[in-house]
């Protein structure tokens, strides 16, 4: 009798558990109801069970409500523990899954930990970057002899690395008995994610090639990571090529992954040409080719690919391309388009979107940048949780700098300020460049004031910003007392410091920081050249400029930019070496010839030379760059004046007379008070 009602009870709770775990919410919770009237309430496998199939249909209350019952009898196996981590870590509720743990080892040893426990736990800690946790809980894995264990060990390497322990997820990857794929992923993705390219290459050779192990989709994006975050094209492009060779490019999450890599390379072109030969696409697909686009100045382009993707093919945008395409109505100043966006996909049906901080930040930032401030204010005040965010403040006071409203950013500052919002150094440092443009030494002293009682004088950013500051107001000797006292100085902050001494007409002093500044390995950057060159400009320094310009590529592995081009040159028009002018002019236009500055040195250099044959070349090809700008039809006709040519001249004058071009106008600030 006892056997058969045995095979009865079992035959029951197999019944159960295969109903249990095909069953659909509403008959999820009627069969709740027969286990516990059945009495298997307290059975651990069925609850185990009916979690599980609870948090799949995102019901993580209802899974709650069984841990509690069997929580009040403390129980001590990990089935139940473990079901309700990995629920909770499978709804993303990651902060919830690692409480879990928490109070599973509240317990006092009442029930341990197993190897899956230690596995959730640390992925947990992870994806939080709860490194002192996540570290507590390798060593308690260590003491019960699990730390090499290869489901314990992977998420304890990604732990490692991603708190920069780089040397202790190496030994631990060395000494794991069993390594398999993802693991192998694990130490790949790590080293990619610290920015450690030959390492990350070498462990992809040793791992296909030593150890036989078959990359998967995870390896190669590990990989292609690390060649897009260090800008490595050449390595990007070959291994382009070897995912073709082994049959991996139609795996659409490492396409995707290439398209962004392209795309962070500054190489578009190839990221749109690869993007328009998938076969399949998703809407990850569309969401980086969408932010290349914004990234590559090409807003416009970016909204016609969102209308295809959300009109003719139906895919529903992602937080990331709402982002970026109200940011592309930002910087077209399309309010038309950014309110249709918002109305439709943003503020609507009540959606997760209608509540995302990012979101509507970036919506604040949209009406700021399209003059509708009062709009942009409204709407902060709106929401709760954004009224006291600084971030959003930010954003408006941002965007009135894009536009030019700088009266209107000490306004909301003001404002912010009267409210108890504290700036951040995001505020300070945007407040100090409005005030360089101006300059405005009263403005200056008293927010410099203002950073040192809130404490943030300390910052480097911020100190290089006020160097810079008072360099623009005037005041040489404040921004030598800022420089001295930055501990720890950066390649920006001796930049700043050589720019107050070359504008104030000090080469010596120049090019004796510039000296300390290499005695101290600190790599000078083209701000650093860029200052020194108009040191050499400002006094007359041909030899000094033309070493300077020279050292900067051969030396220092720099490019030279346009400005370095044209401070080198106006340095040699100014002492009449019009030969030399003429070779490094040649070298700038090869490099950039479609732009108008090049071209106006040029001129200039005609007109001191009296090279009437550069002057006429020179204007022709800026008359097509810049058919509307007065400057350079006046600036021809002079040429042709100081040559001798008064006809030439007198029909370039009337020509610009008839044009009736307007001459741009300046702005003027002036301090008062």
């Amino acid at each position: 009798m006892n056997n058969q009602w045995r095979r009865t009870w079992q035959a029951l709770k197999e019944s159960l558990a295969l109903s249990i775990s095909a069953s659909t919410p509403p008959h999820l919770q009627r069969l709740h109801a027969r286990v516990i009237t059945a009495g298997l309430g307290g059975n651990l496998y069925l609850s185990s069970l009916l979690i599980s199939k609870y948090f799949s249909f995102r019901l993580p209350q209802l899974a709650r409500s069984i841990f509690d019952i069997h929580l009040e009898k403390k129980p001590t196996k990990t089935l139940l523990w473990n079901s309700m981590i990995r629920g909770y870590l499978g709804l993303d509720l990651t902060q919830e899954g690692l409480g879990i743990y928490r109070e599973m080892m509240s317990l006092n040893g009442g029930c341990k930990p197993d190897r899956y426990t230690f596995h959730l736990a640390l992925k947990a800690c992870v994806k939080l970057e709860e490194f002192e946790f996540g570290l507590c809980i390798g060593r308690e894995a260590r003491e019960i002899g699990l730390e090499s264990d290869l489901l314990v060990a992977t998420p304890l390497m990604g732990l490692y690395m991603k708190a920069g322990e780089i040397e202790a997820a190496r030994e631990l990857f060395d000494k794991m008995p069993r390594r398999d794929v993802v693991s192998w992923n694990s130490i790949i993705s790590g080293y990619s994610n610290n920015g450690y390219l030959s390492e990350c290459l070498n462990l992809y050779k040793e791992m296909k090639f030593c150890f036989n192990i078959s990359p998967t989709e995870a390896t190669f994006v590990g990989l292609i990571s690390c060649f897009g975050n260090l800008i490595e094209i050449k390595y990007g492009e070959m291994m382009h090529g070897h995912i073709i060779k082994i049959g991996f490019e139609s795996n659409l999450i490492v396409s995707n992954s290439l398209v962004e890599m392209y795309i962070k390379c500054d190489k578009l072109y190839k990221g749109v040409k690869l993007f328009n030969g998938l076969l399949v696409k998703d809407a990850i697909s569309y969401s980086s080719l969408i932010g290349g686009y914004i990234k590559n100045g090409r807003p416009d382009f970016a909204l016609q690919l969102f209308y295809l993707m959300v009109l003719k093919l139906g895919f529903k945008p992602t937080r990331p391309v709402l982002l970026n395409v109200i940011l592309a109505c930002a910087y077209l100043n399309d309010l038309i388009q950014g309110k249709w966006i918002e109305k439709n996909y943003i503020f609507c049906n009540y959606n997760e979107f209608g509540t995302d901080r990012n979101l509507i930040t970036a919506i604040i930032y949209m009406y700021a940048k399209c003059k509708q401030v009062g709009t942009s204010l409204q709407i902060l005040n709106k929401f709760e949780n954004l009224k006291e965010d600084v971030i959003a403040w930010n954003a408006i006071m941002k965007a009135c700098d894009e536009i030019g409203e700088i009266s209107t950013i000490f306004e909301i500052y003001f404002e912010m300020r009267k409210r108890g919002i504290n700036p951040d150094s995001v505020t300070f440092l945007l407040l100090l460049s409005n005030i360089s443009a101006i300059p405005n030494l009263k403005k200056g002293t008293k927010l410099h004031a203002q950073i040192v009682k809130l404490g943030s004088e300390t910052k480097i950013r911020i100190m290089n910003s006020l160097i810079n500051m008072y360099v623009k107001c005037g005041k040489i000797e404040d921004s030598i007392k800022i420089f001295n006292l930055i501990a720890q100085k950066d390649e920006i902050s001796w930049s700043s410091i050589i720019q107050a001494y070359a504008l104030n007409g000090d080469i010596l002093n120049s090019f004796n920081l510039f000296e300390k500044m290499i005695k101290t390995k600190i790599r000078p950057n083209e701000f650093t050249f860029l200052a020194l060159l108009s040191a050499c400009r400002n006094t007359g320094n041909v030899e000094k400029a033309k070493d300077l310009f020279v050292s900067m590529r051969e030396k220092y592995g720099l490019e030279p930019k346009i400005e370095h081009f044209t401070c080198v040159i106006e340095t040699l028009i100014r002492a009449g070496n019009f030969a030399d002018a003429s070779g490094i002019l040649k070298q700038g236009v090869e490099k950039y010839g479609n732009n108008p500055k090049i071209w106006g040195i040029f001129l200039n250099n005609s007109r001191f030379s009296g090279d009437i044959e550069i002057g006429e070349l020179a204007a022709n090809k800026l008359l097509k760059l810049e058919p509307k700008n007065a400057a350079n039809y006046k600036m021809l006709g002079e040429t042709y004046v100081l040559s001798g040519r008064r006809n030439d001249a007198n029909y370039i004058f009337e020509l610009l007379e008839n044009m009736e071009l307007e001459k741009k106008r300046g702005i003027s600030w002036l301090e008062c008070g």
